[in-house]
């Protein structure tokens, strides 16, 4: 068993999910999992690279714990022998994708609403997702009720709740520190795979759950106090 990392149906973000899903069908599914986790580290680099802003010790040592936690999530999954250069490479793309929309919408938090938010990026979404569908001969429409219940379950549960609830959180955590936190999500389809989907995680699994839970206790600190900014803080949340 595989836990896919983050909710990519509810990223309004077309090119992690072009990678995301190109990287799925061109490389192993571990592969794929694995190297998407690396938007954290991504988003944490670009951040003191450019922005000046300097991670903390618990920080740094809960993307470690993360990074190694989705490592044993994955590593008893599949064949490796159908690993792809270019399919790994979409994968790393999809992880910097989605680590530059994290950091444009931390961007766009410091003075738009979440309500705002959530409707520009749901609305370039649609339409860069549905040129790429169109231009994919992809099926636009659900021909099943069972296809529009999971459509439905898709854009209110994932999409407006899931993301609508990480951009809000945008607007009062370090994207670094959120960007970390939004790794739980495994751990949590994990949860709900075993009494729903029959899925039951080996230890080795279990132990790399914890470690991911590990980590996000780790760099509870780095949330406030230790996130050491060198420019201005963000405004409010709104």
């Amino acid at each position: 068993m595989v836990f896919l990392p983050r909710s990519r149906p509810g990223s309004p973000s077309p090119a992690d999910l072009f990678f995301f899903h190109r990287a799925i069908g061109t490389t192993t599914v571990a592969n794929a999992a694995l190297l998407c986790q690396l938007a954290p580290v991504m988003v944490v680099a670009a951040l003191w690279i450019f922005g000046g802003e300097r991670p903390g010790r618990g920080l740094i040592a809960g993307l470690g714990l993360a990074l190694a936690g989705a490592w044993l999530l994955v590593r008893d999954t599949g064949d490796r022998a159908g690993a792809d250069i270019m399919g790994d490479l979409s994968a790393v793309a999809a992880a910097a994708c989605y680590a530059a929309y994290l950091i444009a919408i931390k961007a766009a938090r410091r003075s738009i609403a979440t309500g705002t938010t959530m409707l520009v990026t749901t609305a370039v979404s649609a339409l860069g997702l549905g040129l790429l569908a169109v231009a994919s001969g992809e099926v636009l429409m659900p021909s099943s009720l069972a296809g529009w219940a999971a459509v439905a379950a898709l854009g209110i549960l994932a999409h407006a709740g899931g993301q609508g609830l990480a951009t809000a959180a945008l607007g009062r955590l370090p994207v670094g520190a959120a960007s970390l936190l939004l790794l739980i999500q495994p751990v949590i389809t994990a949860a709900f795979g075993w009494p729903i989907e029959g899925e039951m995680p080996s230890l080795v699994q279990v132990a790399g759950a914890m470690l991911l839970l590990e980590a996000l206790a780790t760099a509870n600190p780095a949330v406030r106090p230790a996130w050491r900014r060198t420019g201005p803080a963000p405004l409010a949340a709104r």
